[in-house]
């Protein structure tokens, strides 16, 4: 029986092992011809008991072939090689060297990229796996978790950002949380708390108290007392007082007497 050495094409006509191998079945129409199909075992870089590197070529999938020994009857599938366009599409570059691509049959695909601005890993899962393409990210600016493009976190050196298709957004900084749904804005601080309903908002402050906003209309609470506003109406409480104003008339409650307009009336 002669012996061949060197690797010959070849094509997957079965890739389901009954031995779970990692064997897959090929056609060598060079050694076999048109024929014949023959089981050949794997050259993988890797693998042991329960470890190991395992990926099978689908079904039609081009495949290099040898055999242990020069023997035909032992071949060895020893790796794969594409087609005319089937390159992946991401592996379509100009600088082949600076990207790193693994991609299955069923939409998920591993990225390793060196390329401009798109020096960093990505990891896509996409149809038939799911329905919605799942995204993550990895790159100078931090990690990227996106469903869709509609609902997306980001984690970056200083901030976490998290969105939704409603453009709905949670902002979490060093300084501050901030939270935001479309007229609606809240923003979280070590000493304050802000809430905006446009055109409402709430004011709380360590220092300054508490304010209530609703043009005209406003109300203030600290350590001073209470002031209410509406325009030009004011109430103002201090502990000392009540004063009650309305552009030029006022009334003035001491704990002494009543005074009007700046002392026209009082009434002690």
């Amino acid at each position: 029986m002669p012996a061949f050495f060197g690797k010959y094409r070849g094509k997957v006509a079965v890739n389901k092992d009954p031995q779970h191998l990692g064997r897959i079945q090929v056609s060598v129409p060079a050694i076999f011809g048109t024929g014949r199909q023959s089981w050949a075992m794997p050259c993988t870089p890797y693998a042991g008991k329960d470890i190991g590197f395992f990926t099978i070529p689908p079904v039609g999938s081009n495949v290099w072939v040898e055999f242990e020994g020069g023997d035909p009857d032992y071949p060895i599938w020893a790796g794969c090689f594409w087609g005319e366009d089937q390159l992946p599409q991401d592996a379509r570059v100009e600088d082949p060297d600076k990207v790193q691509v693994f991609r299955t049959p069923y939409g998920i695909t591993l990225t390793l990229s060196n390329l401009g601005d798109n020096k960093g890993a990505t990891l896509i899962v996409d149809s038939p796996t799911v329905s919605r393409k799942l995204k993550m990210i990895f790159n100078a600016d931090g990690i990227e978790i996106n469903n869709k493009d509609e609902t997306t976190i980001k984690i970056k050196a200083d901030i976490i950002e998290l969105k939704n298709r409603a453009n709905s957004t949670i902002t979490i900084s060093q300084s501050n949380i901030e939270s935001k749904q479309t007229s609606v804005k809240t923003d979280l601080t070590a000493t304050t708390i802000d809430l905006i309903c446009n055109p409402a908002t709430v004011k709380l402050s360590a220092s300054a108290g508490i304010e209530l906003n609703n043009t005209p209309a406003n109300a203030k609470f600290n350590a001073s007392g209470i002031e209410l506003s509406a325009t030009a109406p004011q109430i103002k409480m201090t502990p000392a007082q009540i004063e009650i104003s309305n552009v030029a008339s006022n009334i003035k409650l001491l704990p002494v007497g009543v005074n009007v307009n700046n002392g026209a009336l009082e009434v002690i």
